[in-house]
């Protein structure tokens, strides 16, 4: 039999069979998006350094003119004082100094409080009257204690509140404890009239408790001054026609006398 031949291989021939081209396959050359990822990468935080660079030089006077003027505008107050004028009421029976301001509301109304005496005293008394559109009153006790603050006092305890009559009308009255650095018994005591646009709120204090008597006839005593307009006159003048027969001449004197404390 023919026995098969193999050419023998020669060291070029190995050399030509071994084909680099597979170890050339496994260099795998750098993906493109990758690059560009980069590259954008960069170039956004390039940009957003040079804007807070920017934003850090810019002077204070050009920042304070960036920010809307209604920031830096503080709004009017509702409520704004009065010069010294005439006084528009009185307080017809009393003795002792009384004081008086006015102000007047963004909405035209005007509001005047008299102060009799101060607290402690064997008569002490705040009055607080306003002419004109009111705003929406609160509770009777919210406003007491409202009021009471804005004259650096407290109201340790309120009754059970009741009606006094009084020329006005039903006024809304209460015992009422005022403190600061001591206590003094009171009584508070409201008044509103929506059609004449005409309201007063207060208290009147003393060495002892104030009776229903006492306080009506102290409320009877509230009178026009000089001050006073024709609207305003128009409304005591129909107050005087309803006057209670309780509070004739002998009860305002028994109601002004002034009560020495009691002797322990």
């Amino acid at each position: 039999m023919p026995r098969a031949v193999y050419a023998e291989w020669d060291e070029d021939d190995v050399a030509d069979w071994v084909d680099e081209r597979p170890a050339r396959r496994l260099r795998r050359k750098p993906l493109p998006w990758l690059r560009v990822v980069l590259m954008s990468s960069c170039s956004i935080a390039g940009l957003v350094y040079f804007a807070l660079e920017q934003e850090q030089n810019i002077r204070p006077a050009e920042r304070q003119k960036a920010i809307p003027s209604s920031v830096l505008v503080a709004p009017a107050p509702v409520w704004k004082s009065l010069p010294p004028s005439p006084a528009v009421y009185a307080l017809a029976g009393t003795s002792g100094p009384v004081t008086s301001e006015a102000r007047e509301h963004a909405n035209g109304a005007r509001e005047d409080t008299l102060i009799l005496g101060r607290f402690g005293d064997f008569r002490y008394a705040q009055l607080v009257l306003v002419q004109g559109p009111a705003e929406p009153a609160g509770s009777f006790y919210i406003e007491t204690v409202r009021r009471a603050a804005r004259s650096g006092l407290a109201v340790a305890h309120q009754g059970q509140s009741r009606v006094v009559a009084t020329k006005f009308g039903p006024v809304e009255a209460a015992p009422m404890i005022l403190a600061n650095k001591g206590e003094q018994t009171c009584e508070a005591f409201r008044f509103s009239d929506a059609m004449a646009e005409f309201s007063f709120q207060g208290w009147l204090c003393g060495s002892s408790p104030p009776d229903e008597v006492q306080l009506a006839c102290f409320i009877d005593g509230i009178t026009p001054a000089g001050g006073a307009g024709p609207s305003l006159k128009a409304v005591f003048a129909q107050a005087e026609r309803n006057r209670p027969d309780a509070c004739g001449p002998s009860a305002r004197t028994a109601s002004v006398t002034v009560r020495p404390p009691a002797r322990p």
